[in-house]
């Protein structure tokens, strides 16, 4: 380390442990065992989880993290300044920090922890190995009511020391900006679905994200819920309300980024079966296939309001506009279309642009492939309705693919 990053590391000590003064009473208890440090990649959401490739690290509090901040100091003199800690319901000693991925920083930092004017500086541990994990792919729910069923498949090359499934309640808001995490659960490497219990406490008119953990430990050790155990990970973001009535088999969940648009990754659709997928209140969507999926060759829409739409879409032969009925399969030109637009939806029926599970839409495609398209609502303004009509938001979106807490696991 050279004299300029000696000083930036001497400053940037002095500048978190500063509010400590005479440091009289001990700093914060950590939690043992919780000390942790890895790789974080992490996708599109609602949430309010930063995205990208990101380093995350902490550790629990003993007592608890309200009021509590943490702040960092690479060994080479980068500073990650002090900020509050977020205790979460299912965690409230939880204390956690982001800051942008970079390969020169894998040396082990030092951590300062900060309570009631005291702080404690730990060394974090080494990031040397960190590997970039990928994102599942085809993550599905199928059942309706509060116990629904998660399913996913694991990219071809990669095999997980473990998952995580973490629940957000897009309802309660941390006092930083996030969504709480209402539930967490780890699951063993050769998982391929989960059924959520009942005892998390969803709502029918609730909305929530599924937060999904494709995880590598540190000596590939089976993974039991310790943030401490994880090398590197990828954090995938799914958005859903329960679903009811009479719903598909299977349900394509989408991924919902902060400007309202939802994607979806979903293996194998093709001609011969429907995938069903799901955005102010939407009074309409706009379809597209991802860069090389194969095209739309008909849609299936919900009962929504009237069941009266219009469809718009360009092929071959020019423009269209043509009226279309819920439960009536409409089937496009030869060739399928890349693009479609569904308008008309009533906006008495308080479709909620955050559902994912919305506007149940189903889909066939004019050739067998992978559809990584998005479905992107399209939004008015409308008065807010009188309490017992708020039942109503959340009657969300699908798409002819259909495809789209244990108390406490260690999370985030």
């Amino acid at each position: 380390m050279n004299f300029f990053q000696q000083s930036a590391v001497a400053l940037a000590g002095a500048l978190i442990t500063a509010s400590a003064g005479a440091v009289v009473a001990a700093g914060p208890t950590l939690v043992p065992g919780t000390l942790n440090m890895f790789r974080d990649f992490r996708g599109a959401n609602s949430v309010g989880s930063g995205t990208g490739d990101r380093i995350q690290f902490g550790a629990d509090i003993v007592g608890g993290s309200n009021g509590a901040t943490l702040g960092a100091v690479a060994a080479t003199g980068f500073v990650v300044s002090p900020f509050a800690c977020n205790p979460l319901s299912v965690d409230l000693n939880f204390c956690s920090r982001t800051t942008a991925f970079n390969s020169a920083r894998l040396d082990p930092w030092q951590f300062t922890f900060t309570k009631d004017g005291a702080s404690t500086t730990v060394t974090g541990p080494s990031l040397s190995g960190a590997n970039l994990v990928p994102f599942p792919t085809s993550v599905t729910m199928s059942g309706t009511g509060l116990t629904p069923t998660i399913s996913w498949v694991v990219p071809n090359g990669f095999a997980p020391d473990g998952f995580r499934v973490q629940i957000f309640d897009k309802n309660r808001v941390l006092p930083a900006g996030g969504r709480d995490i209402i539930y967490a659960q780890a699951l063993p490497g050769n998982a391929a679905s989960f059924t959520l219990p009942g005892t998390i406490g969803l709502s029918t008119s609730g909305s929530y994200a599924i937060n999904f953990q494709l995880i590598e430990t540190r000596g590939h050790v089976v993974f039991t819920g310790s943030n401490a155990q994880i090398l590197s990970r990828s954090n995938s973001f799914f958005d859903f309300t329960p679903l009811s009535g009479n719903a598909p088999t299977e349900i394509a969940l989408p991924t919902i980024a902060a400007n309202g648009v939802y994607s979806f990754s979903v293996g194998n659709v093709g001609s011969d079966h429907i995938t069903f997928i799901d955005p102010e209140v939407a009074v309409g969507y706009h379809y597209a296939i991802g860069a090389g999926g194969p095209n739309f060759q008909s849609l299936l829409l919900p009962n929504v309001g009237d069941g009266q739409y219009t469809l718009a879409y360009n092929d071959a032969s020019g423009a269209h506009n043509v009226s279309v009925a819920h439960d009536q399969q409409f089937f496009f030109g030869s060739g399928g279309v890349a693009a479609f637009t569904i308008t008309g939806i009533e906006t008495a029926a308080m479709l909620d642009p955050s559902n994912g599970t919305a506007f149940i839409t189903g889909l066939t495609f004019a050739s067998t492939g992978t559809f990584t398209g998005t479905m992107t609502p399209i939004t008015v303004q409308v008065a807010v309705p009188e309490p017992a009509s708020l039942a109503l938001l959340g009657l969300g979106l699908g798409t002819v693919m259909w495809s789209t807490r244990r108390r406490r696991a260690t999370l985030a």
